[in-house]
């Protein structure tokens, strides 16, 4: 495992087919570093829901914080943000 909470391998990538599509949704906004309060505003959610269904991502791909959540989107290509110029 590297600093981040990642395997150095690319099977992680295999881990997303596990995810629902609501997983997947609050996965990509927490990506792109949007609060919990934030996605549950645009996902139509409670914050408690966002929360629960963090959860369930973290435990579903076995990470251990948001940040490696973020790391793990990006690195997958789950969402892909413009490089600064």
């Amino acid at each position: 495992m590297n600093a981040w909470g990642l395997s150095e391998g690319g099977t992680r990538a295999q881990g997303l087919d596990e995810l629902s599509d609501r997983q997947r949704a609050v996965l990509r906004c927490l990506a792109r570093g949007l609060a919990d309060h934030e996605i549950a505003r645009v996902l139509a959610l409670s914050q408690h829901q966002v929360g629960a269904v963090v959860s369930e991502i973290l435990r579903a791909l076995n990470l251990r914080d948001r940040m490696a959540a973020v790391v793990y989107a990006h690195e997958t290509g789950i969402i892909r943000l413009p490089l600064p110029r």
